[in-house]
């Protein structure tokens, strides 16, 4: 099962290499043969420069692997930030991941932590955590298990392409599906891209079970993820909640940055 979850969110980055879509494309190949991930697709990018704000732009991509895995990155070159995560079924060393990380995609600051998915689940209705900071943090990141359930590759395909209308999500992709392998496949895998963050699905085949990650850059009302989720698979659902981003908004936006430096000369007449 895909338990081992490395998540990453880096800071004070170089804008111009969160617009490189070479250096992110690279950095996506590098992290997989390096950390052995065995990928089964080649990266897939997904440029996004026509949001509402143009803050929010900049490139998003992921990278599926065998055994039920991802490696997904979202680049704010104008926030001057950027977030990864990697699950796989397989431990490797954090401090490794992050210097090759920051080898390939610089950034000043970083926070990053490794999750063992085989512990962290709780039953739908329990309270989320209570560090969450909707004012300050920047997206919540939803993880969830889901047993005895059947899934095809086509309900697969179908519920990643309908959900995020239903979550108020905005798609910026048609959903990607595949098998882990060309013969004998262990896991179906699909991820759809949002607006700068993704939705993603790895489903065991032998075992039945579903493994979901919801990835947004807004926070999202928990009752309609709970209601959706219940309504769709019954009461066969865990989850856990984690947020993403820390002080993200009040520390890092790169506009308060830009005004600030464009508004310097006036000291100096």
């Amino acid at each position: 099962m895909p338990h081992f979850h490395f998540i990453m969110d880096a800071y004070d980055c170089i804008e111009e290499h969160g617009n490189d879509i070479m250096a992110v494309y690279e950095l996506l190949n590098n992290v997989a043969v390096t950390l052995g991930l065995e990928p089964v697709m080649p990266p897939f990018m997904v440029p996004y420069y026509y949001c509402e704000d143009a803050e929010d732009g900049g490139i998003s991509a992921f990278l599926i692997c065998a055994g039920g895995g991802h490696i997904t990155i979202h680049t704010f070159p104008y926030r001057s930030c950027y977030f990864l995560d990697i699950l796989t079924d397989r431990f490797f060393s954090v401090s490794e991941a992050k210097d090759l990380i920051l080898h390939n995609l610089y950034a000043n600051r970083v926070q990053a932590t490794a999750i063992d998915r085989r512990a962290i689940y709780q039953d739908f209705g329990e309270e989320e955590e209570p560090s969450i900071d909707e004012k300050k943090d920047f997206g919540p990141h939803y993880m969830i298990e889901i047993e005895n359930v059947d899934m095809t590759m086509s309900s697969i395909y179908k519920w990643l392409d309908s959900i995020a209308s239903k979550i108020n999500m905005l798609s910026i992709s048609r959903p990607y599906v595949i098998y882990d392998k060309k013969t004998d496949p262990s896991y179906i895998s699909g991820i759809l891209v949002v607006a700068q963050s993704h939705i993603a699905l790895h489903y065991d085949i032998a075992e039945k079970k579903a493994y979901i990650d919801i990835f947004s850059c807004a926070f999202l009302e928990n009752s309609v993820i709970v209601d959706l989720f219940k309504e769709n698979f019954g009461e066969n659902v865990k989850w856990r909640l984690y947020s993403r981003g820390s002080k993200h908004n009040e520390r890092y936006k790169r506009k308060e940055a830009r005004i600030t430096v464009n508004k310097h000369w006036r000291s100096n007449v």
